[in-house]
């Protein structure tokens, strides 16, 4: 373990790493209650396509100490000429294997607690999360999974939506899975179909497969978060789950401005997803 004198709470570094042969990079937040001697939780956190580490940071406000004072925040950086991930139809670099250099890398240097790791992200940063969860490896090493507006491609043609197996090969069968996807979203709709010759399934179809997986029963409780918003909760602990605003588009959820929201179409949400991501999160550790 690495004890940096200059690193201070709320600090932010570029990383560099090789992974698979190749360059790799990700920054790195360190918690506002930062301190070396002490163990603490980490989050990857999974930009968009065509996005960057630090617009992810700006946007997922996981750092903001309003929020987060507690966990790390791992921002890793695509590479490929859109800078998406794996998952998507036409990448080929290995971002299952990037992530482990990354949790083997930043274990090395600072006080993590490995029963704690956790994945999110937007978009095809959230089908990242969906792959690690069913990594055999990388879903045993990472304790809860929450994606947002999710690019879950399964390469399968003709594309039948509703009925589309998405291929698992998890680690263990009590995976806790919180999804996040708007009625509106025009980019991956939450009805599924045929995307860059391959299949979206349907969001609901998605998520009745999480809960089976986690042999849980398909029936669910649903819950009012806010206006327009429903919480869709699979098994007595809400081991699974999904979270629906029937009118925002392909956003990360938030109540203040943020890039997502702002863009010609789109509008606030009557929530907020962060707080909700890390409470969710803070729910679940490997040792338990």
């Amino acid at each position: 373990m690495r004890l940096d004198p200059q690193i201070t709470g709320g600090s932010n570094i570029n990383v560099s790493i090789t992974s698979d042969g190749l360059d790799r990079s990700y920054l790195l937040s360190f918690p506002s209650d930062y301190h070396p001697q002490v163990s603490a939780p980490a989050i990857f956190s999974y930009h968009g396509g065509e996005r960057t580490a630090e617009s992810q940071l700006e946007l997922d406000q996981l750092t903001n100490p309003e929020f987060n004072t507690k966990a790390f925040v791992v921002y890793p950086q695509g590479i490929d000429r859109q800078n998406t991930w794996q998952g998507v139809p036409g990448v080929t670099t290995n971002d299952i294997k990037f992530t482990s250099d990354i949790l083997d890398d930043i274990s090395s240097r600072y006080l993590i607690d490995l029963n704690r790791v956790y994945a999110t992200g937007k978009s095809d940063g959230g089908g990242l999360c969906n792959l690690l969860a069913c990594d055999a490896a990388m879903s045993v090493r990472i304790a809860a999974f929450a994606p947002v507006s999710g690019a879950y491609y399964v390469d399968t043609l003709p594309c039948m939506a509703s009925t589309v197996v998405n291929p698992c090969q998890a680690g263990r069968a009590d995976i806790p899975f919180l999804a996040f996807h708007g009625g509106n979203d025009t980019v991956i709709s939450f009805w599924g179909g045929e995307r860059k010759n391959a299949c979206l399934p349907t969001i609901p179809h998605f998520i009745q497969e999480w809960a089976a997986r986690d042999m849980l029963s398909v029936r669910n409780r649903t819950s009012s978060v806010s206006s327009n918003t429903s919480w869709y909760s699979y098994g007595p602990r809400g081991l699974v789950g999904l979270i629906f605003d029937a009118v925002i588009g392909h956003d990360w959820p938030s109540t203040v401005p943020n890039a997502d929201n702002q863009e010609a179409g789109h509008h606030v949400a009557s929530f907020n997803a962060t707080p909700i991501i890390l409470d969710f999160f803070n729910r679940y550790s490997l040792a338990l």
